[in-house]
């Protein structure tokens, strides 16, 4: 008697056309913590990105998260900031969970995985809105030891930057 091999459920995939509707429509909804994005940027996003993938839970769209590495052509004021100060590190741009299966453990899932990812590069880099305030997401970088190396005013947020040394 052979016992069937059950595989873990699949948490990442790379975004794919048939993904960028939801993925913009996420994005929209929660565009005053985001940049905007329409699916030319998108598309643009995608190949500067190291990541850009969907985030599944139970088979389904569930969000969406878009990193980028030293190097990349991406126009970001604050991946700027960082390239600017850090030889090595991978930036996380943005990350969106829909909110049926928010609070369900799935971004902690996440980022164990790009950081796990990224450790080669030595650090994570991140920013969290000051102004407006994003009270949730500053908590939970907090509690995965985020700490604050600059603040900066871009696109009408200020923002914290964040940086976690991944040894």
């Amino acid at each position: 008697m052979s016992i069937p091999l059950t595989l873990p459920p699949r948490l990442l995939r790379p975004i794919t056309p048939a993904d960028h509707a939801d993925v913009l429509a996420l994005n929209e909804a929660h565009v005053e913590l985001l940049a905007p994005m329409d699916e030319a940027r998108l598309v643009q996003l995608q190949a500067w990105a190291d990541l850009a993938h969907v985030i599944e839970h139970e088979g389904s769209f569930a969000g969406f998260v878009v990193t980028f590495l030293p190097g990349s052509a991406y126009d970001s004021v604050n991946y700027r900031w960082f390239s600017s100060r850090y030889d090595d590190f991978c930036y996380l741009d943005r990350i969106v969970l829909a909110p049926p299966v928010r609070r369900l453990g799935l971004a902690s899932r996440v980022y164990d995985e790009i950081e796990a990812r990224a450790r080669s590069h030595g650090r994570m880099a991140l920013e969290v809105n000051l102004d407006p305030p994003n009270v949730p997401s500053l908590r939970f970088h907090d509690g995965r030891g985020y700490v604050e190396v600059g603040t900066q005013e871009a696109l009408g947020h200020v923002v914290s930057l964040r940086v976690r040394e991944l040894d």
